[in-house]
């Protein structure tokens, strides 16, 4: 009984009718999924969209979700797309992809250009205007980074040539899509423009709409002008102390602030949310927030593309299943077949190229947004919407047998040499890599690439304790890296030289961006005994195998120190103790001297 009062105040339209309600039923799916699912070993994504489309497709009298077209589901999706936009491109960094910048960003803009116009004739040929078939190919040129990032991530692949590569690509894709939002308006002109209309009005309607797009375009970038040159002193001020919380609120109100002022200018709050996000990424900060909001990123991810779910209409999918499932062959097809290809002639081998043209083969998150702002412009109509969004949901469902069909064909890719016209390629892969695209090794990117040699050590946090052990470090020539929460002693060691990570060291992402994956021991001189106690349980679940020392102020602490993975405590006041016993005794020593030298016994 009590359980249906709750439901019934949910449900209540003090909030927005049902909305509460709406996102209950949509979180609660999405966990349970998430658990099945994990227990299974599968792709999560594929399981919110399969089970959203489930909650959807429920009869309306059964009163679990909104059915109507401005329902709370879709507000629940735009939310969720603006926050998931952020944490994607707080996520990418331009520093992963460093070694071959140059050619990966060009393959991803050769490529991206290349399917927008492979696709553009088969929109025309499915019944769509010329202009709007423009707009859906360029809107399914684009590919989801999060499904390719989970990929990568779950077979530790990230860091891998193909992972590099794919990363590349989506950047140069997101970078592009801002073009393409820019372009709406122009293409809505062409779409609807008299057949009879006087050349002076047309042209009027193109100055004016390319004025718009100018003014729009300047606004966004001084938009990334005012995060590169103003945010990150804004995020210096706003993390003394070591304030986190504090870090993090500005953050995230650089990230609404930015969504709020690119629905402004005409490009949907989705795109300035990631231009927000990307920025960040390079900040020193980048580490710490993006720690902080991995678990927020995986609940917007499921939020999201459980909504996407809820949202498909699957009685007109399966009534026009023929068309989508030609659609998914096409697109998934070409998508495969031209970013492999330019890979290729980039200098990526034929495994790796194909490789990552199965990764990005499928449609993604801004494919939605692009497609729900060419439906506003008068682009794209419901019933095409009807065949695009689950186009868009299969072709997402069907990405990861897409790379394991990859890996099973790698031994005939292998065979094709690689292009002729390149001696020497920054996409060609190493032979230590070779064995990860086996199809039937399953072996992981640390399985893959030979062991580093490890004499690296971490030293997390930078009082006295953390400078002293610092200088006998360099005094015997041991690589090590800072991390520490205070951003003057970061800068300030940064123009020294000194390798340093601005964060926390109970942060599992920053303890990664320090080195953990590769260091031989981590010392931790925080002065805090329960950020030293997560510190440890964190440190121990990546690294079981790492050398821990730690400091705690009294021996219980050492105990629980110890009970949380550390191999050496050294404890403050039993230190003190027995420092305190030599210095006091050697005083002592020397005034009993000095006083026996002064009065000489008789």
């Amino acid at each position: 009984m009590p359980a249906l009062h709750l439901f019934a105040l949910a449900s209540s339209g003090s909030i927005g009718t049902g909305l509460v309600r709406d996102l209950l039923v949509v979180l609660g799916a999405a966990a349970i999924i998430s658990i099945l699912l994990r227990r299974l070993r599968l792709a999560a994504i594929p399981g919110y969209l399969i089970v959203g489309a489930l909650i959807g497709s429920l009869p309306s009298a059964w009163g679990l979700i909104s059915h109507d077209e401005s329902d709370n589901v879709k507000q629940v999706q735009d939310i969720a797309i603006i926050l998931l936009m952020f944490t994607i491109g707080l996520h990418l960094d331009l520093e992963a992809i460093r070694t071959g910048m140059v050619s990966i960003l060009a393959v991803g803009a050769a490529s991206t250009i290349v399917v927008s116009l492979a696709l553009w004739p088969f929109g025309i040929a499915f019944g769509l205007s010329a202009p709007s078939a423009l707009a859906v190919a360029m809107a399914l040129a684009m590919s989801s980074t999060a499904v390719m990032l989970g990929i990568l991530q779950h077979r530790k692949e990230v860091h891998l040539l193909h992972g590099r590569l794919c990363i590349g690509i989506a950047i140069m894709q997101d970078m592009l899509s801002i073009g393409v939002l820019a372009a709406l308006p122009l293409l809505a002109i062409w779409a609807g423009a008299p057949a009879h209309a006087g050349a002076l009005a047309a042209h009027s309607d193109w100055i004016t709409s390319v004025s718009r797009a100018g003014r729009s375009v300047f606004g966004i970038i001084a938009m990334l002008m005012f995060a590169r040159y103003v945010l990150p002193r804004l995020l210096h001020e706003a993390s003394r102390g070591g304030n986190t919380e504090g870090l993090l609120v500005a953050s995230a109100g650089a990230g609404l602030g930015a969504a709020v002022l690119s629905a402004y200018l005409g490009f949907g709050p989705a795109l300035g949310a990631f231009l927000a996000g990307f920025m960040l990424s390079s900040t020193p900060f980048k580490h710490q927030l993006a720690g902080q909001l991995s678990p927020m990123r995986d609940l917007f991810m499921a939020v999201f593309f459980t909504a996407v779910g809820v949202k498909l209409d699957v009685g007109g999918a399966l009534h026009a299943w023929w068309i989508i499932g030609l659609a998914v062959v096409i697109v998934m097809g070409v998508k495969w077949a031209v970013i492999g290809a330019s890979a290729w002639v980039g200098g990526a081998t034929a495994v790796i190229a194909g490789l990552t043209g199965a990764l990005l083969a499928q449609a993604g998150e801004f494919t939605l947004v692009i497609l729900g702002e060419a439906k506003g412009q008068g682009l794209v109509d419901e019933r095409a919407m009807g065949v695009l969004v689950p186009l868009v949901v299969v072709s997402l469902v069907l990405t990861d047998s897409g790379a394991d069909r990859a890996r099973r064909l790698a031994p005939r890719l292998a065979r094709i040499a690689p292009a002729a016209w390149f001696t020497h390629s920054a996409l060609r892969e190493r032979p230590a890599m070779v064995p990860i695209l086996a199809p039937a090794s399953g072996l992981s990117a640390a399985g893959a690439e030979p062991a580093p040699v490890r004499r690296h050590v971490i030293i997390a946090g930078f009082g006295i304790v953390g400078r002293n052990l610092a200088e006998h470090f360099a005094a015997h020539a041991i690589p090590h890296t800072i991390v520490e929460l205070n951003p003057e002693t970061v800068a300030r060691q940064q123009k020294l030289g000194r390798t340093t990570v601005f964060g926390d060291a109970t942060n599992a992402d920053v303890l990664e961006s320090a080195g953990i994956k590769i260091a031989e021991a981590i010392v931790l001189t925080i002065p805090d005994d329960e950020a030293t106690l997560r510190a440890c349980r964190t440190i121990r679940r990546l690294r079981p195998d790492i050398f821990i020392a730690a400091r705690a102020g009294y021996l219980g602490r050492a105990i629980s120190a110890h009970e949380s993975g550390a191999d050496h405590v050294t404890i403050e006041e039993v230190a003190t103790a027995q420092d305190m016993a030599v210095k006091v005794l050697a005083e002592l020593e020397k005034r009993f001297a000095a006083r026996e030298r002064a009065v000489p016994h008789l």
